[in-house]
C-alpha cells in the first residue's frame, strides 16, 4: 500500500513508534551476554528472551506510572538484568549507574525462577503438578512476584537511599503496612482485586474481625520469614519456602487483605483533596516521624482527621460503604 494512503494521524503514530523503538536501544547501553533491552521510565530491563523483556518492561513502567501516582513523586529507575552471566562485571554495572539506574538488579528470567521454587518442594508438589500443566499460571506468578518485590526496592530507596541493603519484607526501616502497600500499589489488577474480594469476605465473617488501626499499624508482617538474612550485596532477595516452612497462609493473606484495604482508603479519601499520600506518610516517617504525628499535623491537609480515633470512624465507615 502506498505511504499516501495512510491518514496522517496513522502514518504519524507509525513513524513515532519506529523512532520510539530506536530510542529505548540507543538508550541501553551495552551488556556482553544480554543483547535484549528496553529503556522507559522505570529503567532498564535486560535479557536474552526478547518477549520475557518486553513483557516485563510493561510490567515495570506501569509500576512506575502508578507510584508517580500514589507518592507524588518521579519514580526511581532500576536496571534489571534477567539471568545476568557471569561475564557482566563491575565496569558494566558502573555504566548503568552512571546512566542513572539507581540500583543494578540480577533477577531470575521465567524459567530459572520456576526451577528454584520447584527445587525447594517436593516432586510430588501439587502446586508444581498444577503449574506444569498450565505455563500460564506460572508466567503471570513470576510476574506478579517481580513487579511486587521490585517495588519493595524501589520504594525503599526512594525514602532511604542509603540503605545499603534492600530485600521485600525484612530490611526497610517503614512500618510493615507501609512497606507492603507501597509494593501492592505498584501491582497488576488482579492481585490487587483478588485481595479486595477476600477484605469483603472478611468483613463478613465474624471469627476473624480486622484489628483495630492501633494495632494493625503497629503489626509485624505476619507472611515474613523468621530471622531472614539480608543479601550479601545491595539489591533484593528471593526466599523459597516449603509449604510447611511458610507457617498459616491464611493468617498471611488475612493481613494483606487489610493493607490493601488500608491503602485504597487512604487513596480514596484524599484523591479528591490532594494526591500523593502515600508519599506524605513515607516523608514524614523517613524524616524519624510517626503515622499520628504525620495525622495530627498534615492529616487534616488531606482531608482528614488529626486523631487515630476520629479516623477509625472513617475507617470503618468506608469498609461498611464498599462491603457490597
Amino acid at each position: 500500500m502506498p505511504l499516501s494512503r495512510f491518514p496522517a494521524p496513522v502514518l504519524a503514530s507509525f513513524l513515532l513508534l519506529l523512532a520510539g523503538n530506536a530510542r529505548a536501544e540507543a538508550d541501553c547501553p551495552p551488556l556482553p551476554g544480554l543483547d535484549r533491552c528496553a529503556a522507559g521510565a522505570h529503567g532498564w530491563v535486560y535479557g536474552r528472551d526478547a518477549d520475557q523483556v518486553r513483557m516485563l518492561a510493561g510490567d515495570l513502567a506501569a509500576s512506575a506510572a502508578a507510584f508517580e501516582h500514589h507518592f507524588a513523586r518521579p519514580p526511581l529507575r532500576l536496571a534489571v538484568l534477567l539471568d545476568a552471566p557471569d561475564g557482566i562485571g563491575a565496569d558494566d554495572r558502573a555504566r548503568l549507574l552512571a546512566a542513572g539506574a539507581v540500583q543494578v538488579i540480577d533477577w531470575p528470567g521465567m524459567q530459572a525462577f520456576q526451577a528454584a521454587r520447584q527445587s525447594a518442594v517436593a516432586a510430588d508438589d501439587p502446586g508444581s503438578r498444577l503449574l506444569a500443566a498450565n505455563p500460564a499460571i506460572g508466567q503471570a506468578i513470576w510476574r506478579n512476584l517481580t513487579r511486587h518485590e521490585l517495588g519493595h526496592v524501589v520504594f525503599n530507596l526512594a525514602y532511604w537511599p542509603d540503605l545499603g541493603r534492600t530485600s521485600g519484607h525484612g530490611h526497610a526501616r517503614s512500618p510493615d503496612w507501609l512497606n507492603e502497600a507501597a509494593a501492592m500499589t505498584l501491582e497488576a489488577d488482579e492481585l490487587v482485586a483478588q485481595r479486595r474480594r477476600m477484605l469483603r469476605g472478611l468483613r463478613a465473617d465474624p471469627a476473624h474481625p480486622l484489628p483495630d488501626l492501633a494495632v494493625f499499624l503497629a503489626m509485624a508482617n505476619p507472611a515474613r520469614p523468621d530471622g531472614q538474612a539480608a543479601p550479601a550485596t545491595k539489591g533484593v532477595s528471593l526466599v523459597y519456602r516449603s509449604p510447611a516452612e511458610a507457617g498459616d497462609p491464611a493468617t498471611g493473606a488475612r493481613y494483606y487483605a487489610q493493607v490493601q484495604g488500608w491503602a485504597d482508603f487512604l487513596d480514596q479519601a484524599t484523591a479528591a483533596v490532594r494526591p500523593g499520600v502515600l508519599g506524605s506518610i513515607s516523608g514524614r516517617i523517613a524524616a524519624g516521624g510517626r503515622f499520628d504525628d504525620w495525622l495530627a499535623d498534615t492529616g487534616p491537609s488531606f482531608g482528614l482527621p488529626d486523631t487515630l480515633p476520629a479516623l477509625e470512624q472513617q475507617w470503618r465507615a468506608w469498609l461498611d460503604a464498599t462491603a457490597g
